[in-house]
């Protein structure tokens, strides 16, 4: 996944906010986190037809240039 950030514009946009779009981590932030929480093996991918259906969440927003449903794997080993 690239690695980004959302505008400050929809950062701040209190209806994107609300509907979990406008404070979304990225993929690199996604990873660092599944990372300190111990697991391994981490793959994020995109679901990019999901683009379609996300521009109709925030009409007239460029929010589909940023926000993406993706897959999460990761293995958390036994301890």
């Amino acid at each position: 996944m690239p690695v980004w950030a959302l505008p400050e514009a929809v950062r701040a946009d209190l209806a994107l906010y609300t509907g979990c779009m406008a404070g979304a981590a990225g993929g690199a932030e996604l990873e660092a986190m599944l990372d300190q929480a111990g697991f391994r093996a981490i793959r994020i991918t995109s679901k990019d037809p999901s683009r379609a259906f996300i521009r109709h969440w925030a009409p007239g927003t460029p929010i589909a240039d940023y926000v993406v449903s993706a897959t999460i794997e990761a293995v958390k080993p036994l301890e």
